[in-house]
């Protein structure tokens, strides 16, 4: 007979699959037999803080006596204790989960768990508020006589409203978890792309000789590496959504069957736990993950032929120069560099320079064909980025403000900034600015601040240099300091911090300016090292875009055209466009 919930599920450990022996719950709600967290802390985690579950991989920290002072689940125990009980028949061990209950409730009533530890035979009736503890009668009147002390009926009835209450939420919140996301729409696309690009490489060999073989064989594992890529982000993502519904899932079924059948000692004890993992689930707005990006470089394959002798002999991932020009900076004191660079949709190419003497930046405009357009001298600017109208917003330190501009560098509205830094603009049009004293703030157009952050505590060892907007208004900041790059979501939460100090793989020497790439990436100027990192969205480093051996020194700003070509400005003027 099918039935929906089956007590020897509910009293078997999911590591060792054998009922329960002395089971400990962690702070996601699942429980485990204490010998095989024992097993896992000893394997995977010896001498750490905390430890993840084997089961969704959420962080429990570990008592200062280890994994035996974790709460005991004496639910489960109770349950265990009437199923494998002397007048439990064989058949009755799979009986339905409320039919175990109340059986599992009756044998609570003599269970030591609902006693007072202190007066042996007196049972729990109160609730202590000042010292968050359950009592019975003889410790209210000796030693909690002046405290303010609630009936265990009245305790029980408030903490259960109040659970139900966020349950309700959190089953909300269960069923929307990324209602938008179709995995198998997405994984045919991807599987169209690869039919598509496959069949256009096929075209192409039968028109080139013997030596673009070797070419279109390298396309080809390059394509299918790439949507191999595309699918395992692909089923990550779905693994994700599984994980995080199971997590929500487990922790409601495992708090409805504590309010629905635990007694009031348990619900008490275990009420504050529950609500703080129904509080963490209930607080998790990690943004949908970036989707995969299918990208491949065939504009044509007639130009693919005449190119393909250059092609076979060259590094696939090589970039090639297609043009530049040299920006006259003023070399003498107060000395002035190249500190960013940034487009504006009608092609024009913003140099933003710096001086030892803050008053004397400016901003120099090139067309698309690289001829010198204006030089624009703005007080005390530290920051510059092109908004959704094609205006210009610049944050000026001696002004204190963000100053909005016309392309033609005419001021329209100005809005003040405390000690303002490098500035953006996200997808839906916030301006992004990071200050002097480590914040970052997003203001509306109008000037409004919609969200600062971090918290002044966690800014205070923290230096900002340069901010960058991502495909889904992730917020990515550098740390010339800590030589490393901070990332965080839309709503200001800290995501990950990507780089150390040195001149390995991942590691900077003056870290500076940030783009973010139409597919997800991320290149960052590595000024000290003379290169360029490239790394995925989620901080994982892919390779060196440009280093010193591709002609590169002191590179400190990085931009993309409209037309996806990398534009990087070196301190001593060098623009250089790829």
């Amino acid at each position: 007979m099918a039935m929906a919930s089956k007590v020897t599920d509910f009293i078997s450990c999911p590591v060792c699959l054998e009922h329960f022996e002395n089971p400990k719950i962690l702070d996601c709600l699942h429980s485990f037999c204490e010998h095989c967290l024992q097993e896992v802390v000893d394997k995977n985690f010896r001498n750490l803080p905390t430890f993840l579950c084997p089961e969704c991989r959420a962080p429990t920290r570990l008592p200062a006596g280890g994994v035996c002072e974790l709460k005991s689940n004496f639910f489960i125990n109770r349950l265990k204790a009437t199923v494998l009980s002397k007048d439990t028949s064989k058949e009755d061990a799979d009986v339905e989960f409320e039919d175990a209950k109340s059986r599992a409730l009756k044998f609570s009533k003599q269970s030591e768990i609902d006693h007072c530890t202190k007066h042996l035979t007196n049972g729990l009736a109160w609730y202590c508020e000042e010292c968050k503890d359950l009592i019975c009668t003889s410790c209210k009147k000796e030693s909690h006589i002046d405290h303010d002390c609630s009936s265990l009926d009245v305790v029980t009835a408030k903490v259960k409203q109040e659970i139900y209450g966020e349950l309700h939420q959190l089953r909300v919140k269960s069923e929307q978890l990324y209602p938008d996301l179709n995995i198998e729409k997405e994984r045919w696309i991807i599987k169209k792309h690869e039919a598509s690009v496959a069949s256009q490489i096929s075209d192409a060999q039968n028109r080139m000789q013997r030596m673009v073989n070797e070419w279109s064989d390298g396309c080809r594992n390059e394509l299918k590496a790439m949507c191999a890529s595309a699918e395992k982000q692909l089923t990550a993502i779905e693994d994700l959504r599984a994980m995080g519904k199971a997590s929500m899932e487990s922790a409601c079924r495992f708090t409805e069957r504590l309010l629905s059948s635990g007694s009031k000692v348990e619900v008490v004890r275990l009420a504050s736990q529950c609500k703080t993992r129904i509080g963490d689930l209930l607080s998790f707005d990690a943004p949908l993950p970036a989707l995969p990006v299918l990208e491949t470089d065939l504009d044509t394959m007639d130009v693919a032929v005449k190119l393909v002798m250059s092609l076979i002999s060259d590094d696939p991932h090589k970039m090639r120069r297609t043009g530049g020009f040299q920006v006259t900076l003023d070399q003498a004191e107060p000395r002035e560099w190249v500190d960013a660079v940034s487009t504006h949709p009608n092609g024009d190419i913003y140099v933003r320079t710096l001086s030892t003497d803050v008053k004397k930046g400016r901003v120099i405009t090139f067309g698309s064909a690289e001829e010198k357009k204006g030089d624009f001298k703005v007080d005390g600017i530290v920051g510059m980025t092109t908004m959704p109208d094609g205006n210009i917003a610049v944050t000026s330190w001696t002004r204190k403000a963000v100053v909005i501009y016309t392309p033609s560098w005419q001021e329209i509205r100005a809005f003040s900034c405390i000690q303002p830094g490098d500035i953006t603009v996200n997808s839906k049009g916030h301006i992004i600015v990071i200050c002097s004293d480590q914040m970052v703030r997003v203001f509306s157009q109008e000037g409004v601040q919609l969200l600062g952050f971090p918290s002044k505590s966690e800014a205070d060892d923290k230096y900002s240099s340069h901010v960058a907007t991502g495909q889904h208004d992730e917020i990515y900041v550098s740390d010339p300091n800590d030589d490393c790059l901070r990332a965080y979501s839309p709503s200001g939460k800290f995501m990950y911090q990507y780089g150390t100090e040195g001149d390995g793989d991942g590691q900077f020497t003056d870290i500076r300016q940030v783009c973010c790439l139409p597919n997800g990436n991320i290149a960052i100027a590595d000024r000290e090292n003379h290169r360029l990192h490239l790394l995925t969205a989620a901080g994982q480093f892919k390779r060196f875009l440009l280093t010193h051996e591709n002609g590169l020194s002191n590179p400190a700003a990085v931009t993309l055209t409209a037309d996806r070509h990398l534009i990087v400005g070196e301190c001593d003027g060098a623009i250089k466009i790829y």
